[in-house]
């Protein structure tokens, strides 16, 4: 669903905005927020990878709206799997 989340820079927090969709692994740059050059003092990129948590349904109301969802917009994130692998 996406987010803007606080990320640490080397400057304090920055505002980082997490597309809908995205996966765990996935890296995203943050221009000119890393460490300065010792050369010319350009600033350089920050790599933030993201780790997406999925919260374990604990209430029975949250458990049958996952099972409604997966009714109404089913998803298979292994459908592609062999056909990328070429088997």
């Amino acid at each position: 669903m996406g987010a803007k989340i606080e990320v640490p820079t080397i400057d304090g927090r920055s505002l980082v905005r997490i597309p809908p969709g995205t996966n765990s692994g996935k890296t995203l740059r943050l221009k000119e927020k890393g460490v300065p050059s010792a050369r010319n003092g350009v600033r350089g990129d920050q790599y933030v990878e993201i780790q997406v948590i999925v919260p374990e349904p604990t209430d029975e109301r949250v458990r049958k709206l996952m099972k409604e969802l997966e009714e109404i917009a089913p998803s298979d994130p292994r459908k592609d799997l062999f056909a990328k692998a070429g088997v």
